[in-house]
């Protein structure tokens, strides 16, 4: 996503919310805000869009008029209740006053009810539409060409005229083969991986693969019950570390970075700029935040808050938005911080944040000062630190490639004087992530998601578990 895309839906997210959630708005200024946003998010994608259209002798009036290929015309509902299917019948009627090939929608933000459900299915001439749908275009997760070419090829294939956003997004009939891993000890790397690791530290292989050029690793998290969530480009795999079998968590192509597991079960990954929820129970899947164009990361915090740091505007000069993720889209409180070369934000505590980056790295407060001060930058111990991470708020862990094929996990203490202490050194193309939690022990367990693929252009994941004493050595 482009950045003047992704402020322009930043902007439009807070309409939405106030939309949804401002007090003081009658049904009838709801509606005439709703359909403006609605052309307003086509015009943001680049397309001809126009607001509360009236009709020849001002006979009739169109919510929402845009072309895309086709002409449009959009009926668009924020009722307190879902939708009846009286709107449905006068957009019908409305249609047979339009030329010829033009399409009409009904979009209603609160679905529809049984008999609107009832009336679509005895008809062929309106496709129906929901949040849902308006949210994933809201938040960048699919340009409004893209999700109405999908929607009407779903439509003709199975006949449902109101489609799930799961449906055209994570399809049953297209599921690709899941990307598996083999134990180490049966399929060793192709070069020994650990080399040395300071007193106390334990680090051994357990896991290698060979994948496909589309199932490039990009994250790595923990979830219950031992079990990895790996993101991959073309989805979600989760690993079971016992008995080393994998599954799609989510089969969602264009994930990136690490994706959260919560405890109902659900997925929660970036996508594509926007950030989606996966529930899958019941199939659902909910855009939940977005506007996140460049470069992106998704952090669990140790409240169960979720935050995304996105750095935008390039390395050397750019600076950093971190957002706290509320329920649902435009619920996100963004902080923009002023901080070049940033690569990861590693949730310490409350609104405190450790922001890893190339060259240099900080600690700050997002509720105290929206800014970062030089004088309070530390030295980063390896180029490219995405491979960030903490067991608490006082511990920092980055693993990087130094160069060539010389990697480094790391360690801080903010307590201390700024200086790192090298836990592991280790042999690799790239050091992808990293993820540690604090044990009931004491001390510190996690995983190492690396690449050895050589000169291959294949993806070749190793897993290193690693064990760490409770503080830095030395």
């Amino acid at each position: 996503m482009n950045l003047n895309l992704a402020l322009r839906l930043r902007d439009l997210l807070a309409i939405y919310k106030d939309l949804r959630d401002g007090p003081g708005l009658t049904p009838q200024k709801r509606g005439q805000a709703f359909n403006t946003l609605i052309a307003e998010v086509l015009k943001a994608w680049g397309y001809e869009a126009r607001a509360s259209v009236i009709g020849v002798n001002g006979r009739d009036e169109t919510d929402v008029f845009f072309t895309i290929g086709y002409n449009y015309i959009l009926e668009a509902k924020w009722e307190a209740d879902p939708l009846s299917a009286d709107p449905l019948t006068k957009l019908s009627e409305r249609l047979s006053t339009r030329p010829p090939g033009t399409r009409a929608i009904v979009l209603s933000a609160t679905g529809f009810n049984s008999n609107a459900l009832e009336w679509i299915n005895r008809h062929n001439e309106l496709l129906l539409m929901d949040s849902s749908h308006i949210e994933a275009t809201l938040c960048g997760l699919m340009d409004p060409e893209e999700l109405l070419h999908r929607l009407y090829a779903e439509t003709a294939a199975s006949g449902n005229r109101l489609v799930p956003l799961a449906d055209i997004l994570l399809p049953r009939h297209a599921e690709p083969s899941v990307p598996a891993l083999a134990r180490a000890t049966s399929v060793p790397p192709p070069w020994p991986i650990v080399k040395t690791s300071a007193e106390g530290v334990d680090a051994s292989v357990e896991f290698t693969g060979v994948w496909q050029s589309d199932q490039h690793p990009s994250g790595i998290s923990a979830a219950p019950r031992n079990r990895l969530l790996i993101t991959t480009n073309a989805g979600v795999v989760e690993l079971h570390t016992t008995t080393g079998k994998t599954k799609w968590a989510l089969a969602l192509p264009g994930t990136e970075d690490r994706a959260v597991r919560g405890i109902d079960g659900s997925v929660t990954a970036l996508c594509r700029g926007a950030l989606v929820r996966w529930h899958p129970e019941t199939r659902d899947l909910q855009p939940v935040a977005g506007g996140f164009g460049g470069y992106a990361t998704l952090e669990a915090g140790r409240d169960g808050a979720l935050w995304v740091y996105n750095q935008v505007g390039g390395l050397a000069s750019g600076s950093v938005t971190i957002s706290r993720i509320g329920e649902r889209p435009g619920d996100e409180t963004r902080h923009d911080i002023p901080f070049p070369n940033g690569m990861r934000a590693v949730h310490l505590a409350d609104e405190r944040h450790f922001l890893s980056g190339t060259g240099h790295s900080t600690a700050i407060d997002v509720s105290k000062s929206p800014s970062s001060s030089e004088e309070d930058w530390i030295a980063s111990a390896v180029p490219d630190p995405r491979a960030a991470s903490g067991p608490d708020e006082h511990i920092i862990l980055v693993a990087g490639i130094r160069s060539s094929l010389d990697g480094s996990l790391q360690s801080l203490d903010l307590r201390k004087a700024p200086a790192w202490t090298e836990l592991l050194a280790f042999t690799a193309n790239r050091a992808t992530d990293l993820t540690v939690k604090r044990t009931s022990t004491g001390r510190t367990e996690g995983w190492l998601l690396a690449d050895a693929s050589g000169n291959s252009h294949k993806p070749t994941p190793v897993l290193v578990r690693l064990t760490l004493p409770t503080t830095s050595p030395g």
